[in-house]
């Protein structure tokens, strides 16, 4: 075990900077969003990593940075876990310095005019892109959703894997949206798949006890108390057939989305309609069904150096690039057809 520990630790002591810089060039200087991932192979296999910060408010744990008005120094930490060895744990600290915003940063999430900020979980949140060990193309759809907006909207996609409705009120993410979020601003609310597990009660909600609709509301005063503006989002369906776990927490959604005067975006009515109107092979094409060295994916720079390059893959929650922009454009769709003022901003 000791032997086993040293090894991780040698491994972890050599990730540089470069890993999670994104297009940020030095730790020293931070005005870009950085791209902290939450997996990772490793000399143990496959590690889950959990990332927190010491100033969320400036750097959050899923790696967006709202730039301060002088350089301030915040530090990062990834704790890695791993289901295969439960006893061993390892952790990597990264000390940066973040900055205000220069002419360089063509994103500037903090100055947008108004802001879109989403709460939700893996299918919504950003996987890394670039870089050894990144998890192209494995997308989520709050990843790509800023893609259809004009200059006038930011979107800040606090979204991270593995969380429920329940488990994301304690998370830093949202501690940084509660002291960001502004009047104006837009909160995306998009939680169930994890709410879902009932084994697990740390995340476990339900919509016939009254438990998910506890925490669904949490988030929609949050955005009321800052004069911000709550969107309701169904959840992305699973590429199963008949299968209706996620159905209810849908329907929880609409009924308070009716009583509240909440716009809604009914990603999963519409994810349902188009798995069924599909055959099984068409149907895969969103989400993460891989081959090794997938010819859909090669044209992508650093798809070689990506966790999924080698390997075959059959996952049926997640979803790809493809189908990450799809998911994108029925939100966008969503709005059109209910002319929600956002609407206006759309590409």
């Amino acid at each position: 075990m000791n032997e086993t520990n040293s090894k991780l630790e040698k491994e972890l002591s050599e990730i540089d900077f470069k890993e999670i810089a994104g297009k940020n060039r030095s730790s020293d200087s931070v005005s870009l969003d950085l791209e902290l991932y939450d997996g990772r192979n490793t000399v143990l296999g496959y590690a889950d990593v959990l990332w927190r910060s010491s100033k969320p408010h400036i750097i959050s744990p899923s790696g967006f940075v709202m730039c301060p008005d002088k350089p301030e120094s915040v530090i990062l930490t990834a704790e890695f876990t791993f289901q295969d060895h439960p006893g061993i744990k390892g952790t990597r600290i990264f000390e940066v310095t973040a900055v205000p915003g220069t002419a360089e940063r063509s994103y500037a999430v903090s100055s947008a005019p108004v802001r879109i900020f989403i709460a939700g979980d893996s299918t919504a949140c950003n996987y890394p892109h670039t870089g050894n060990a990144n998890r192209y193309p494995q997308t989520g759809w709050g990843q790509v959703l800023g893609e259809l907006f004009d200059s006038t909207i930011g979107v800040v996609n606090c979204a991270r894997s593995g969380r429920s409705s329940k488990s994301f009120l304690k998370e830093e993410n949202f501690e940084m949206i509660k002291n960001n979020i502004r009047s104006g601003d837009y909160l995306f609310i998009q939680f169930a798949h994890n709410d879902s597990k009932a084994d697990d009660l740390s995340r476990y909600t339900s919509p016939a006890d009254g438990s998910y609709a506890a925490c669904i509301y949490e988030y929609i005063n949050t955005a009321r108390k800052a004069g911000a503006i709550p969107v309701l989002c169904t959840p992305v369906a699973r590429n199963i057939s008949n299968d209706t776990t996620l159905l209810p927490y849908a329907e929880e959604l609409k009924r308070i989305s009716s009583k509240e005067d909440i716009a809604l975006l009914d990603i999963y009515g519409i994810t349902s309609a188009l798995l069924k109107s599909e055959g099984e092979a068409e149907r895969q094409w969103m989400y993460m069904h891989l081959m090794p060295y997938d010819k859909r994916f090669i044209k992508h720079q650093d798809f070689c150096r990506s966790q999924y390059y080698e390997c075959e893959r059959h996952d049926n929650t997640h979803l790809n690039i493809n189908g990450a922009r799809a998911v994108a454009k029925i939100a966008a769709d969503e709005l059109k057809r209910t002319a929600h003022p956002l609407s206006r901003s759309l590409k």
